[in-house]
């Protein structure tokens, strides 16, 4: 799964350079082409050539700049104007845009574009405006070689939000099959905002597993579930806990091998810092992304979910940490993957069982054969376990497990104090 950062909340069109240049600093070098940094340049104006010239200018400039920045674009995000849509005359000059906005993004190095949908009162009349409206994308999005991601949209009912259009999964899989079955050719996916199905509570791996392939990008941000806001990970926290619904997202991913595309959007977070402070929360952007990495250079959130990937991968395996997590280990994948025992640095373990697995001495991994692999259950401790096995000659692979995004985690998990009792 490949992650980037959008700018929202940093960039605007106007004056790239210096943002660019501490977003290049801070460690990016990819970004969303997003067109809606360029919605100010676009006026109802009667002289729609001359506003359009101005749009381009400022689109080339901004694009300019990335390049020699070495800032490249993986996606585009369609820009979005949702009062203007509605006047007719308007509604078409927009569509013109639309449809530069695809060939530009094509151009600018991008594979996707999301293309949000249109609004309306009545989510049925709504979605069947927005098939035609998709299918007349389709000689653009062909000729460009780009795919066209429809995604979810929330609406304001009464001062609540509510599910907006494309927020059922089996009606998206079936437009979505409708669509490239009448284009005749795999042009238009989905790109799943995480955010909104905070907003309206819906469970994000129901509706990910409900597309299947149709899936190609996620659009991830945090939120309280109440105010549509674009918050930092991790950083929507009540009562020392997320408000977002990381279990099920994570729990996702590793079940399905999700590869897509992930945008990270934390334009909220950015708009309520002051604009000198701006550059310090991005510099902390990339901190709290280095943070999330282990010294394999994995990623946090490809790492959960890839936990089962790396377990089946060898033929046998030994847990090293007889507590909580090697507990959640035999529990959750003791039948498919058995471990041949639990080795312990602590002395008094070694000769006892733990669920029913004999503790070891750590020199007895010395004796392991090569195709063995270590899977370290000590989430506080992966480094210093990795380094001590390695200054002890073991030679075999070394895995991390988690169980943090488990579905049995703190399921009869056993207290130290109990443990230390057990094995007196």
């Amino acid at each position: 799964m490949d992650v980037i950062c959008s700018l929202g909340g940093f960039a605007g069109a106007g004056w790239p350079r210096n943002r660019f240049n501490t977003f290049r600093q801070a460690g990016f070098s990819e970004t969303l082409l997003d067109f809606n940094l360029f919605n100010e340049c676009i006026v109802s104006s009667k002289n729609w050539d001359e506003t359009m010239a101005h749009w381009r200018n400022r689109l080339e400039d901004y694009v300019e700049e990335a390049a020699r920045q070495g800032i490249k674009f993986k996606i585009a995000l369609s820009p979005h104007f949702e009062n203007m849509c509605r006047t007719p005359n308007v509604k078409k000059k927009l569509d013109g845009l639309l449809v530069e906005c695809i060939n530009f993004a094509a151009e600018f190095g991008c594979e996707d574009i999301i293309v949000q949908p249109l609004d309306g009162e009545q989510r049925e009349e709504c979605e069947s405006g927005n098939r035609d409206f998709y299918l007349s994308l389709t000689d653009c999005a062909k000729s460009a070689g780009i795919t066209v991601l429809l995604t979810n949209r929330l609406r304001n009912f009464n001062g609540h939000y509510i599910r907006g259009v494309f927020s059922e999964p089996a009606q998206v899989a079936a437009v979505i099959d409708e669509l490239n079955n009448k284009a005749g050719a795999d042009i238009f996916g989905f790109c799943l905002d995480v955010g909104i199905c905070n907003m309206v509570g819906q469970n994000v791996c129901g509706f990910m597993a409900a597309l299947g392939s149709r899936m190609k990008s996620l659009f991830l941000y945090e939120n309280d579930g109440v105010h549509y806001n674009h918050i930092m990970p991790f950083f929507s926290a009540n009562s020392g806990g997320s408000q977002f619904d990381w279990f099920n997202f994570i729990r996702y991913l590793r079940k399905s091998g999700f590869n897509g595309l992930t945008v990270v959007d934390f334009s909220t977070t950015m708009l309520a810092l002051p604009q000198p402070l701006q550059p310090a929360m991005l510099f902390f952007a990339y901190s709290l992304k280095k943070y999330l990495e282990r010294q394999s250079g994995v990623k946090y959130l490809e790492w959960q979910a890839e936990v089962e990937e790396n377990i089946k991968k060898y033929s046998s395996r030994v847990l090293f940490g007889a507590g909580n997590m090697s507990r959640a280990y035999v529990e959750h994948y003791g039948e498919k993957y058995p471990p041949l025992y639990v080795c312990d640095n602590n002395p008094k373990l070694w000769g006892t069982k733990f669920c029913g697995l004999a503790v070891h001495n750590p020199e007895d991994l010395k004796s392991l054969t090569a195709d063995c692999a270590v899977i370290v259950c000590n989430v506080l401790y992966y480094d210093d376990i990795e380094h001590q096995l390695r200054e002890m000659g073991v030679k075999n692979p070394i895995e991390r497990f988690s169980d943090e995004f488990m579905p049995s985690f703190q399921l009869n998990r056993v207290e130290s104090h109990v443990w230390k009792e057990q094995v007196k």
